[in-house]
């Protein structure tokens, strides 16, 4: 089992699977650069590997994150490898929802239990302003594709 510095059991992951964004937020990447060169991350059976090793050590709660973890191509087959780590294990998503229309019910067949939108503003300049991008309308239909797919 692992434990931190306390003593106190950990239980939960955090699993960046990419640091790609397809937003600019201006808390996030003030100077809008991106952060790593493409090719430089862990592979999806690397990205497994690691999360099987902790998952045997105790951890009860994987969440999948980013930068935005919808730009990964094989984002369904990660998360299908992480449901069969242990089908118990809590395993939720963060995204900031661009994306999430097309991938919802997807992510859900592929065992996703749980979703998490990141959502500065419900208006649309507030919106464009922070994140650097149009697309409140997107992550509006992504929210309501999670709902209809059964991912709350």
């Amino acid at each position: 089992m692992l434990t931190d510095g306390y003593g106190r059991a950990v239980r939960y992951l955090r699993l960046s699977v990419t640091d790609a964004c397809n937003f600019s937020c201006a808390y996030c990447r003030p100077d809008r650069a991106e952060k790593c060169a493409p090719g430089q991350e862990c592979s999806a059976q690397e990205l497994v590997r690691i999360a099987g090793a902790l998952v045997r050590l105790g951890i009860r709660g994987v969440r999948v994150t980013g930068g935005e973890p919808l730009l990964r191509p094989d984002i369904l087959d990660i998360v299908g490898a992480l449901r069969a780590l242990d089908p118990r294990i809590d395993l939720s998503l963060t995204t900031n929802g661009f994306r999430l229309a097309r991938l919802a019910q997807g992510l859900k067949e592929a065992g996703l239990g749980r979703i998490n939108v990141s959502l500065d503003s419900l208006d649309p300049s507030a919106f464009r302003q922070l994140a650097g991008v149009e697309g409140l309308d997107a992550v509006r239909e992504g929210v309501a594709a999670a709902f209809a797919a059964g991912l709350n």
